[in-house]
């Protein structure tokens, strides 16, 4: 171990990172299929909006976010924790029956302490039933080194909370030319604008693709628990979602995605995918 790997475990009790870089070329089939204009892959993605003041989003979607924000932030300021870290909520009709917070600390720290300023200093305005701070075991390692199982993010984390249908896809990793990226977020522009244009209270957008193909294989529009064709309709006339058409109108080869990676990709109003536009 080089002497500076080494002060840095002395300095942080962490052990040092190799990355090996093992990037190939995409398949020649596959660039094809998107050179035409076509979908890189076939599959299914949804997008959801409700009528809320939480980014038309679900509370309990937006509130486990903001508190995995304040925690961040809140570790930044204090030497007991550590990056790794979970919230899970519970509710009913917008209650908080449970909320599960789990955060990775340093083996010195005392979990009572610990417990008591996460309360004070994070959740001070959070009205739950039952409120469970790293319960029974410590926190101590995280990340990989923690969970030989990591696979990569949880989608259903970074879409609505396991609250609306996922077609299984990830996002964080792939380029807008990925229809599981780009036309998920797609979804969630033309839902956000129904809501905000005021034609329904809720609304669900799904859509999927045949590889190579230019045209969705469906697209499907749910408002307030039900279809409607004169939706249909406004959607078919002001939303593209042909796949170079869907780049373009959100602008995505300029976006920034590495900000994606943490709090979800819908709870951020400056993405494009988050804009709301008059139609």
């Amino acid at each position: 171990m080089r002497s500076s790997q080494l002060l840095y475990q002395q300095i942080t009790g962490l052990k040092p990172i190799k990355v090996i870089d093992l990037v190939s070329q995409q398949s020649p089939q596959l660039e094809t299929a998107i050179e035409h204009g076509g979908a890189g892959d076939q599959g299914i993605m949804y997008g959801y909006a409700c009528r809320s003041k939480y980014n038309y989003l679900p509370y309990g979607y937006w509130l486990v976010n903001t508190i995995a924000k304040r925690l961040d932030s809140y570790r930044e300021k204090t030497n007991a924790f550590l990056p790794d870290g979970k919230v899970q909520a519970v509710l009913c009709e917008n209650n908080v029956e449970k909320l599960t917070v789990n955060v990775q600390h340093k083996a010195d720290a005392d979990l009572e302490s610990l417990r008591s300023c996460i309360k004070d200093d994070v959740l001070y305005d959070i009205d739950a039933t039952n409120i469970v701070i790293d319960e029974d075991t410590g926190f101590i390692r995280g990340g990989f080194e923690n969970d030989t199982g990591l696979t990569g993010r949880k989608i259903m984390v970074d879409t609505y909370g396991g609250l609306v249908p996922h077609g299984g896809g990830a996002f964080s990793g792939k380029d807008p030319s990925k229809v599981d990226r780009s036309a998920a977020y797609m979804c969630r522009f033309v839902a956000k604008n129904i809501v905000a244009n005021g034609y329904a209270q809720e609304c669900c957008v799904s859509v999927s693709y045949d590889f190579g193909q230019e045209h969705p294989a469906m697209l499907h529009v749910i408002v307030d628990g039900a279809y409607s064709s004169a939706v249909m309709e406004i959607v078919k006339t002001n939303f593209d979602f042909r796949p170079q058409a869907i780049i373009e109108r959100l602008d995505l080869k300029k976006m920034k995605y590495m900000q994606t990676a943490t709090y979800g990709h819908f709870t951020n109003p400056d993405y494009p995918w988050e804009q709301i536009v008059t139609i």
